[in-house]
């Protein structure tokens, strides 16, 4: 018995399998290694362990790239409007978030370690006590408190207050010609500097539209000149839905109330472009389409006709005339079905909404459309469906079921400025010693 535990005593010390300890392998393994995480929150715990593997990760784009492929961007929830003084007189009024209940333990532990009841804003001095939530962007959110004109850039699952600022002077968009109207403020950041960005804020007034833009750099509105469009085919003014703009690309859009043209602008050069979208978009009940990326980067639009989901692609023809061309067109409501009766008792399930439905488009993020599904006699005060569509295989995912309301603003987890290249402090921990 004593020679059989020398001999296996000897065999563990020469045993030839036995690899380096972890934090001596080359960054190329460790990359593969991270390449078969789960997801994204799990490969931000792993790189928040050391510097060395927080800069193999920071300092690869082909990792990150790769990492997207594999696993896309999760989904952690929704932002809903702030319910009205109707609903909740006497009460500040802060956007509500409903998390999308997911099997991952470390998405589930982000989430609760995050802000998404946005307390922060309890902090802030000399503000009103009501926001909204007016766009979502590269893990922040844009809130606007419309009282005092007052906007602040959040980021709910770090914590961190990017800025507060005001919207300054009204009359920054007027220029003495009558009457103006302004639209929804849209989200930006820069892919070179992460912690860097800005807000566009579109107005209109007859035939022209104009963009002012704040930069976090400057901290200062710039007001750009004002451009003709062309007029709506209902009357002779521009007209323009207020709480639209959608965004794919490095480009912001804005569809006419008509849905017959498409306004784009290109944030690189703050130049507008006019579109004329399909007539497949204008005979829609509603504008219950969006704009936004596929798997490989292309700009689609994703629309919704009763229970059929349509997907069209932007391309230029030969005389670099852009256009939307249909790309395919898929009947959802087998896989409506499916998507509502899995792990759901028959008798809970709205018949009139699988026999009759009404699907509506409201964001697309990382290849994924997001939809309601509703009665065609669905009223505001009713329960409807949230669910999500996956472009690549078509296929829905039941989210859960709330009341319809105001807009709805996925929140998408993203990539944080310490895992892309090397910002701020980060700069100064991976500088090589003098």
């Amino acid at each position: 018995m004593t020679g059989c535990r020398k001999c296996h005593q000897q065999h563990r010390r020469g045993n030839p399998r036995r690899g380096p300890p972890i934090h001596k392998v080359g960054e190329d393994l460790l990359l593969e290694i991270f390449l078969c995480l789960p997801s994204l929150a799990t490969l931000i715990c792993a790189t928040l362990t050391c510097r060395a593997w927080r800069h193999a990760v920071a300092s690869s784009p082909s990792f990150r790239r790769r990492f997207r492929e594999i696993h896309p961007a999760p989904l952690l929830g929704l932002f809903f409007h702030a319910p009205g003084p109707v609903q909740t007189p006497n009460t500040p009024g802060f956007p509500t978030f409903i998390p999308a209940r997911r099997r991952d333990r470390d998405l589930t532990v982000a989430i609760r370690g995050g802000d998404f009841f946005l307390t922060f804003l309890d902090d802030l001095p000399d503000q009103g006590s009501c926001w909204d939530i007016v766009d979502c962007c590269c893990g922040c959110v844009l809130l606007m408190n419309w009282d005092d004109s007052s906007f602040a850039v959040f980021n709910p699952l770090t914590r961190r207050s990017e800025d507060v600022f005001d919207l300054g002077s009204e009359d920054i968009f007027d220029d003495n010609r009558g009457t103006r109207a302004m639209v929804n403020p849209r989200l930006l950041f820069s892919d070179e500097d992460p912690n860097s960005f800005c807000v566009v804020l579109l107005a209109h007034d007859e035939r022209r539209v104009r963009a002012t833009v704040f930069s976090s750099d400057s901290r200062e509105w710039l007001v750009l000149p004002w451009v003709d469009v062309p007029a709506s085919s209902s009357d002779a003014n521009c007209s323009i839905q207020c709480d639209g703009g959608m965004q794919a690309n490095r480009f912001l859009y804005w569809v006419y109330r008509d849905q017959r043209y498409l306004l784009s602008l290109d944030t690189a050069t703050m130049e507008f472009y006019i579109t004329k979208l399909p007539r497949c978009l204008r005979r829609l009940r509603y504008s219950s389409f969006d704009v936004g990326e596929t798997k490989d980067g292309a700009t689609c639009i994703v629309y919704s006709d009763r229970v059929s989901t349509g997907v069209l692609m932007h391309t230029r023809d030969d005389d670099g005339v852009e256009k939307w061309v249909r790309d395919r067109v898929v009947p959802l409501d087998k896989e409506l079905e499916r998507a509502l009766r899995i792990g759901l008792d028959h008798g809970t399930v709205l018949n009139h909404l699988v026999d009759n439905p009404d699907l509506f488009v409201f964001a697309i993020r990382d290849d994924y459309a997001y939809l309601s599904a509703s009665g065609v006699d669905q009223d505001s005060q009713n329960p409807c469906w949230f669910m999500s569509l996956s472009l690549e295989t078509m296929k829905l995912e039941r989210l859960f079921r709330r009341t319809l309301g105001d807009p709805v603003h996925p929140y998408i987890m993203a990539w944080p400025s310490s895992l892309v290249g090397n910002y701020g402090r980060f700069a100064l921990e991976d500088a090589p010693d003098p």
